[in-house]
């Protein structure tokens, strides 16, 4: 099975506050969890100020399709590809949302990074971040529901 990583950047098509998981944010950190568990998928959600990232891992299938939803999901727009490479093992062996919130953030870390000019390396980088000190929801890649059969 070939492994893969994707990152993308976009931009919500609604509000977002550091921890409010109400609304389309909330929706989409549901159905996250549960696709990606049953997909064998992890990685990251980021949430910055007024920008999403996320880097997927997976079977390459998976990650794909996946990848395909989220292009045309209305919730957030402008989506760019960033980088989809072979991978050799997961770096994120979970699935997270993590708020770049200056609360959450260690004091040498900024509250956002510019995704314009950022790196697909800044981004992981930023993913580690925000994966150690703002994550407020995780998944493992074994849904409850799967585990209880």
């Amino acid at each position: 099975m070939t492994l893969v990583r994707l990152i993308y950047t976009s931009y919500p098509a609604f509000p977002t506050r550091a921890g409010w998981l109400t609304g389309p944010l909330g929706e989409i950190v549901s159905a996250g969890r549960d696709h990606n568990a049953r997909n064998q998928i992890s990685g990251i959600l980021g949430v910055e100020v007024n920008r999403f990232f996320q880097i997927i891992e997976g079977p390459q299938i998976n990650v794909l399709e996946t990848y395909n939803r989220i292009r045309t999901d209305k919730r957030h727009y402008d989506v760019q590809l960033r980088q989809s490479c072979e991978i050799s093992q997961r770096m994120f062996k979970d699935w997270s949302v993590g708020f770049a919130a200056r609360a959450f953030l260690p004091a040498n870390e900024p509250a956002q990074i510019d995704f314009d000019a950022a790196t697909p390396d800044l981004i992981i980088k930023r993913g580690i971040v925000l994966r150690q000190y703002g994550v407020i929801a995780e998944a493992g890649l074994e849904s409850p529901s799967a585990s209880e059969s």
